[in-house]
């Protein structure tokens, strides 16, 4: 099944329902066919997830270390390591924390879907769905700025070695001092692309009709309808099962 052109607004339903999916479950074996599933809908969109994903490579060290943060100061279950008496690792511990792992991959593999549309079908998409046009507007912003805003970053940090500062060997007390010199010009670049897009945007004439209009019309296919049922359907049909197994649960603790 190609669902490369399916309407952004099924787009956004598939997101909302992956992402809700996401929060409520909380066993690490649901959340692992969730990503797993994920990664099939990326898949169907034609989405170069292992390309991407190459990017996030610099993550890797986090997560790991918020895997074993989040397994040692979780107490609870067997005790699978020890120090000085002290437990460390627990497996109610390494539950938690693989819950978290999971989650948030889920969180990074749904956002992708965004990708693989124009912001201008969102915008229209949003609009379509009631939405004010405005808040639309604010919203597409925030996500082209986010490449903008990464580039800076980069820019930032060149010019920064470019002037002999090694950023590895920067010792503790300097840190504050170099983030000073980091942050001070990247936010005024940024402040100063916002100032040029305000500008742009009013040389357009943005807000001067209260009602605007558009040549494009998104409708929907028999694709969306049927790819939104299967979704919606699915999304609530787990989180009842999961609802009623927390209440039997809680029911057999007593």
């Amino acid at each position: 099944m190609n669902m490369i052109n399916i309407d952004p607004r099924t787009k956004i339903v598939v997101i909302v329902c992956l992402s809700t999916l996401a929060v409520f479950l909380n066993t690490p074996g649901l959340l692992l066919l969730l990503f797993a599933f994920t990664l099939v809908v990326l898949s169907l969109l034609r989405v170069n997830f292992l390309g991407i994903t190459a990017k996030f490579k610099k993550l890797i060290p986090l997560l790991l270390a918020m895997l074993f943060i989040q397994s040692a100061f979780a107490p609870g279950g067997e005790v699978l390591l020890s120090l000085g008496g002290v437990p460390v690792l627990t497996a109610h511990g390494i539950n938690s924390a693989l819950c978290i792992l999971f989650r948030m991959l889920t969180f990074f593999a749904s956002a992708m879907i965004i990708m693989t549309s124009n912001s201008k079908d969102y915008i229209l998409a949003l609009v379509q769905l009631k939405i004010p046009y405005e808040i639309a507007f604010m919203v597409m912003v925030a996500f082209r700025f986010l490449p903008v805003f990464v580039e800076e970053v980069k820019d930032t940090l060149v010019a920064i070695q470019l002037r002999g500062v090694d950023l590895q060997k920067i010792a503790w007390r300097n840190k504050l001092k170099f983030y000073s010199h980091f942050f001070t010009p990247l936010l005024n670049s940024v402040m100063i692309k916002a100032q040029q897009l305000s500008i742009t945007m009013e040389a357009r004439a943005f807000r001067v009709y209260r009602r605007r209009t558009y040549l494009r019309v998104l409708r929907y296919s028999r694709l969306d309808y049927l790819v939104m049922a299967v979704f919606i359907i699915s999304t609530l049909a787990v989180l009842m099962l999961d609802f009623i197994d927390v209440l039997q649960v809680a029911k057999n603790s007593r």
